[in-house]
Order: C-alpha cells, then structure tokens, then sequence
C-alpha cells in the first residue's frame, strides 16, 4: 500500500518578484521594439511616398511638355496646310491666268494669219461639253476682222434649237443660262471676245444645233449669222 506523503513548498517572495519583473521588462522591451519597427517602417513609407511624389510631379511635367509639344506640332500643322491651300490657289490662278494668255495669242496668231475670213465679224471655236445630263458648257470666241484697230460694240445673240416632244423649240440663251439676264449680249472688243457659260437644259428638250448672230451695236437689222451642230467635245 502506497502512502500519501505531504510535499513542503518553500515560499520565497524574492523569486517570485523577479519573474514578474522579468516578466515586466520583457513587454516593455517589446513595446519598445515595436515601437522603434513602426517608426522604422513609418519612416521607409515616408520616403517611398515621397519618392512617388516626385516620380508623379516627374510624369506630370512630361505630360505637360508632351501636350505643349503636341499643340505646337498641330498648329504648325495647321498652318503649313493653310500655306500649303494658298500656295496651291495662287497656282491655280496663275495656271489659268497663263492659259487664258496663251489662248488670246493663238487666237490673235490664227486672226493674223487668216487670210480666208473675210473683213467684218465672225464666229469662231465653237464647242461643247457635257457635264450631266442637263448641264452643258459652252464656248466660243466673237472675231472681228479689220484695218481699223479700235474698240466696237457689238450685239450677240444665241440660240439652242431642238424638239420638245417631237416639236420644233428654241431656247433663247437667257432661257437657259442663269448668268443672262436678257438678249442681246452687249460685248466690247478690239479683236475677239471669247464667250462662254453653261446651259441647264429643260429635261425633256433635245438640242441639235446652236445658232449665234453679230451684228455692230448702231446697225439695225444687218445680222452676222452662223450655224453649229450640237455635238460634244471628246
């Protein structure tokens, strides 16, 4: 049989306090560690913020420059087009201003050089080009041969003549062309005057010749008349 046997503890007050002062200092050595680590880490995301202030100010900054560059990239753009449009619209008149140059010489040459034409006014160049179904250009150059080299008056009147529904019609040119007001055409000129405009036809009107008369200004009835087929230039 086993017999119970009473243990004696010592009490010892000394021990005791120094568990609870180990005990003490290990928290607040804890508690200074801890702190010291939050302060480590509060500071290191101090500077990383600032870091990434900085880096954004940077990106910013770019930015700005890049819009600034972009901006004076497309107004540069912008301008250059508009010199670009106005150097090409200065060509396109002076192109055209050397075309109708050269026509007036080879007109003036081929009047020098007519010797067939009789004195008096004439009609000549005649033609034709289609634009749409309705709408036709047209053309032709007044001539007046004479030793005489002075500015004449003369009257001009054109005719389109064709069928409506199978009748004969004639179109008078103020009828069909928007720029006329009223016949006769009142023109000036020392040597020839080119004519031109374009016609807007009625649908159902079906031209096949046209018909222009000269005649000088102070003249009553005596008429220079000729005659053109309607066909157009290819």
């Amino acid at each position: 049989m086993i017999e119970d046997r009473p243990v004696v503890i010592t009490y010892r007050p000394g021990r005791r306090l120094r568990w609870i002062s180990l005990a003490l200092s290990g928290v607040i050595v804890a508690f200074f560690v801890g702190r010291y680590w939050d302060g480590q880490k509060s500071a290191q995301l101090l500077v990383e913020k600032l870091e990434l202030e900085k880096k954004i100010g940077d990106v910013e900054s770019e930015l700005l420059l890049r819009e600034e560059q972009l901006r004076n990239v497309l107004l540069s753009s912008e301008v250059d087009q508009a010199a670009l449009e106005n150097t090409r619209q200065q060509m396109v008149i002076m192109q055209r201003q050397i075309h109708a140059r050269d026509e007036d010489l080879r007109l003036y040459n081929d009047l020098l050089q007519d010797n067939d034409t009789p004195s008096g006014l004439s009609v000549s160049d005649f033609n034709l080009h289609l634009i749409d179904p309705t709408r036709v250009r047209y053309r032709w150059v007044a001539r007046q041969k004479s030793s005489k080299t002075r500015l004449l008056s003369v009257h001009a009147y054109m005719e389109i003549h064709g069928k409506v529904d199978g009748n004969n019609s004639i179109l008078d040119l103020s009828e069909v062309n928007e720029q006329i007001d009223a016949m006769p055409l009142k023109i000036e000129f020392k040597y020839f005057s080119i004519q031109q405009g374009i016609l807007q036809l009625p649908d159902n009107f079906e031209p096949y010749s046209v018909r222009i008369s000269l005649k000088y200004t102070w003249e009553t009835d005596e008429l220079i008349t000729q005659d053109f087929d309607w066909k157009y230039e290819v």
